[in-house]
């Protein structure tokens, strides 16, 4: 029997498909489009609704007939949640068990825990044949976040509680929410190379996944990468960690960009404006100012000076939504107050500063950022990567958000254009 792990995936030899989940779990399946949402309420398959066409759900395992599948639909994702009300996944072992044709899958997800819901995996249908993929992404937020992030809204966490409850029961409700995030087609994605646009789509349903247990549905937001381009970055440079941090942050605004594009900067002895970031233009975009050290800035620290260049910019194209500067740093910083003042003179921007430590060295002033006092507003955050490729994209997308919604909430009154669709 073949093993996944998270992320990976194995050809389906037929069209007939058993899906059983062994654990105290609940099982669920929603049958959604290509854009990653359902049709309607009838694509949500659970104890109280056990059918949809080619979907039927026998105690803990999904009988699929792929060909019998409503019209439009092209993936099925599995759900458990734990049996017991109110319950995690701490301390429980699941294991998925994929059958088709007379072979067999197995996947049991490594990352659970205080999570109270997860997609195990998906069956998904990908030129013409269909395929299983491992994800094993957990919700802290119960089914009812998972399913309005796939376009369903439930009611009071329907899996969660016991078969017995009566069929009469509604099982969904029209929703009155922000519409969650849409994991669609991006502008240019189709100029990307076939295995960049899959990983695209991957990474940017991870970041609606993160956007919705952050109540951050509806966020639009500018976003801003800065790269340090110090002489010290140089191995990393050659390594492709740049590279590889540019193409995992790009399905970030990809979801929360209304262009699906990125401003630049690079940070040397002084800042540099570089071309925007575009989906279609990523490849030429990394293989310009990644693929080796860009040396037009400089070779050394001065995080004063770009902090100062990406607020001028802000100033001159003024939005009503929030600007969020990705900082990728490899250590040194050789000007700590400098930083320390520049940080705190643009506290009252709308801009939150997500510095990001990717060299395993000192980062000094970056390092003590969330306990900075005398500050209104707590515009900065700050984590260090020791390996930026041991970090799956589900953890390096909540790091990266994790701090932002708490200071837009603080940051914007309510009511306030920004605050649109958040929760």
């Amino acid at each position: 029997m073949a093993t996944l792990t998270e992320g990976g995936n194995a050809p389906l030899s037929a069209p007939s498909v058993r899906v059983r989940v062994d654990g105290p779990v609940d099982v669920t399946a929603l049958v959604v489009n290509p854009d990653g949402k359902v049709g309607g309420d009838a694509d949500m398959v659970f104890f109280n609704q056990p059918t949809a066409p080619g979907v039927r759900l026998e105690g803990r395992t999904l009988a699929l007939d792929l060909t019998a599948l409503r019209p439009g639909a092209d993936r099925v994702v599995v759900v458990a949640s734990p049996e017991r009300e109110g319950s995690t996944f701490a301390g429980t072992t699941v294991r998925l068990t994929v059958e088709h044709g007379g072979d067999a899958v197995e996947f049991t997800p490594s990352r659970l825990g205080t999570e109270t819901v997860a997609v195990l995996a998906e069956v998904y249908q990908r030129s013409g044949a269909w395929k299983v993929r491992a994800v094993g992404q957990g919700y802290d937020n119960g089914l009812g976040g998972l399913a309005t992030d796939f376009g369903v809204v439930v009611d009071d966490e329907p899996a969660a509680q016991p078969a017995t409850q009566p069929a009469t029961q509604p099982a969904t409700q029209p929703s009155a929410q922000p519409a969650p995030p849409r994991v669609s087609f991006t502008k240019g994605e189709e100029k990307l190379p076939a295995d960049m646009r899959e990983k695209l789509n991957l990474r940017k349903q991870q970041v609606a996944v993160v956007l919705t247990k952050h109540r951050l549905t509806g966020l639009r937001c500018r976003v801003i990468v800065v790269l340090d381009v110090s002489g010290s970055t140089s191995s990393l440079y050659r390594k492709g960690v740049f590279s590889r941090a540019v193409e995992r942050v790009a399905p970030v605004a990809a979801q929360v960009d209304d262009g699906a594009e990125m401003q630049a900067w690079a940070m040397g002895g002084r800042a540099k404006r570089l071309e925007d970031i575009t989906i279609g233009d990523l490849p030429r975009w990394l293989a310009t100012y990644t693929a080796k050290r860009y040396t037009e800035a400089e070779g050394w620290n001065n995080e004063k000076a770009v902090i100062e260049d990406v607020a001028r910019y802000v100033v001159r194209e003024p939005l009503d939504i929030p600007t969020l500067v990705l900082f990728f740093h490899d250590g040194g910083v050789t000007d700590n107050r400098g930083t320390e003042k520049a940080l705190r003179a643009v506290e009252r921007a709308p801009v939150f500063w997500q510095f990001i430590g990717i060299g395993r060295s000192n980062y000094g002033i970056l390092e003590k950022l969330d306990t900075l006092s005398g500050r209104e507003f707590d515009n900065t955050g700050f984590f260090a990567l020791d390996d930026l490729d041991a970090v799956d994209d589900a953890e390096l997308y909540d790091r990266i958000l994790q701090e932002f919604p708490s200071w837009m909430r603080s940051y914007y009154p309510p009511g306030a254009p920004a605050l649109q669709g958040l929760s």
